[in-house]
């Protein structure tokens, strides 16, 4: 399983207007979301259709952006489980951005910092079972560091995970409420859109 957050250091109010102002400028329009309207399955959706999102209180400095991961995007202009072209907005309106993405059956992970519309600091890296070493100290634990001395809270918690009135199980993806930090907090934001016709239309859409 593998999973990827934005975190900004701004109340939620701020990156909630951030991220729709952003959102909204792609062509997209705020949605209210319910659950007989949520996908249930994997690849359902196209993120030009509908675009989803759980946004944290301000836990610490960070409030977490957790975006669905499973978009049926056959082709896409941009890889991950996050939106980077989100986080570069979000840091030109707000504060620093966090942009993390774990594939922990690959051993690979990657970040991202932006301040003011430009990356200040980023790495990825990867290696196997065989590989991994047991130094705190090794490169292989830079992400575990910046989390800890961030305090950066909920990694590991995907979009999927978190419980709410307005969104069901997807396929046989846990939803969890223990270990959800200010889980009361989270607000949900919908946004729908049309897709573009050619080779980005063949996915289905949400009845």
């Amino acid at each position: 399983m593998g999973f990827g957050h934005i975190y900004v250091d701004a109340d939620q109010a701020a990156v909630i207007a951030a991220l729709t102002k952003h959102v909204t400028s792609r062509g997209m329009a705020p949605a209210e979301m319910t659950f007989d309207r949520h996908p249930d399955k994997m690849k359902m959706i196209h993120e030009s259709e509908l675009r989803l999102f759980w946004v944290s209180p301000r836990l610490g400095k960070w409030t977490g952006v957790f975006e669905y991961r499973y978009y049926a995007n056959e082709y896409r202009e941009r890889w991950g489980y996050t939106d980077e072209d989100l986080a570069v907005a979000l840091s030109k309106e707000l504060g620093p951005v966090y942009r993390m993405e774990v594939l922990d059956g690959a051993g690979f992970w990657l970040y991202a910092r932006y301040e003011k519309g430009a990356e200040t600091a980023g790495s990825a890296y990867q290696d196997s079972i065989i590989d991994q070493e047991p130094d705190p100290n090794h490169r292989r634990y830079e992400l575990n560091r910046i989390i800890d001395r961030e305090g950066i809270r909920n990694i590991g918690v995907g979009y999927e995970n978190i419980p709410g009135p307005q969104v069901r199980p997807v396929e046989q993806i846990p939803q969890r409420s223990d270990g959800i930090e200010g889980l009361d907090g989270f607000l949900h934001l919908a946004f729908t859109g049309s897709r573009k016709p050619g080779k980005d239309a063949a996915p289905p859409s949400v009845d």
